[in-house]
């Protein structure tokens, strides 16, 4: 018989100058904290406890199992985020104390399922970015255009779990719009690689970029506003798993 459901608040106020498109987000919830739940669900809620989210533990647990394995073969010590939105996004950038931070929310949560291959896709593409330091360069880029921030005033109200704490001083500078065409190629080949030497199949790339491009394009706020999928990157990803599969 499943766990009691235990149910987990972590509010945060967002400033935005503007609005990013495929990126913004109200609320926030660290990995670290969600998977510590002593049950088959977590319930997430917004600041007036109305519940918003229901996720599974599993694949929670699943999802840093992966971003452990992914940064040990990278050399790179990130921390990885839960935010709100519905439809798939999922992003890298820096916190206030200047630590890799990948953002991943609901909707991509259940686009993902407990497919290992294509979340180790995911987690590597977004290492990639921060470890070349992609979003810096982005950064600078849009420094005139506005950039979101998700500021302090971070509470995690345990509601039942031990360990509850108030997180401050947090910000999260979103990178403001898509990559360059230059900057998606070297995160691709770069986050396969460490994929498959975590011990993932190559194939989760392109397994993930099928199914976004099956999203309706007509929703702004999506992972294709700032990850373009299409049949000439799918085929390119599933060249580099070929190659990548061959043994030696």
């Amino acid at each position: 018989m499943a766990n009691t459901v235990r149910s987990l608040l972590f509010i945060v106020t967002v400033t935005a100058s503007t609005a990013v498109p495929g990126q913004a987000f109200e609320y926030q919830w660290p990995i670290t904290e969600l998977i510590r739940a002593d049950a088959d669900v977590i319930q997430i809620g917004n600041k007036t406890g109305e519940v918003i989210q229901t996720l599974e533990t599993a694949q929670l647990r699943l999802l840093y199992a992966i971003k452990t394995a992914i940064e040990e073969v990278a050399e790179l010590d990130t921390e990885l985020i839960i935010v709100d939105g519905n439809v798939p996004n999922a992003f890298a950038g820096a916190g206030q104390d200047g630590r890799p931070i990948i953002g991943i929310n609901f909707g991509m949560l259940k686009l993902l399922g407990m497919d290992p291959h294509a979340a180790a896709a995911l987690l590597g593409h977004e290492t990639a970015h921060l470890k070349l330091e992609h979003g810096e360069q982005r950064r600078s880029q849009a420094a005139a255009g506005g950039i979101l921030s998700v500021l302090g005033g971070a509470v995690l109200s345990g509601m039942g779990i031990p360990g509850a704490y108030t997180l401050s001083n947090l910000a999260v500078a979103a990178v403001q719009s898509g990559y360059s065409r230059e900057n998606e190629r070297e995160a691709d080949y770069l986050g396969a690689i460490w994929s498959v030497e975590a011990g993932f199949e190559a194939g989760g790339a392109a397994r993930l970029h099928e199914a976004m491009s099956n999203i309706p394009r007509a929703s702004s706020q999506s992972f294709l506003s700032t990850h373009p999928s299409g049949p000439e990157r799918i085929a390119t990803l599933r060249a580099l798993a070929k190659r990548l599969s061959r043994g030696p």
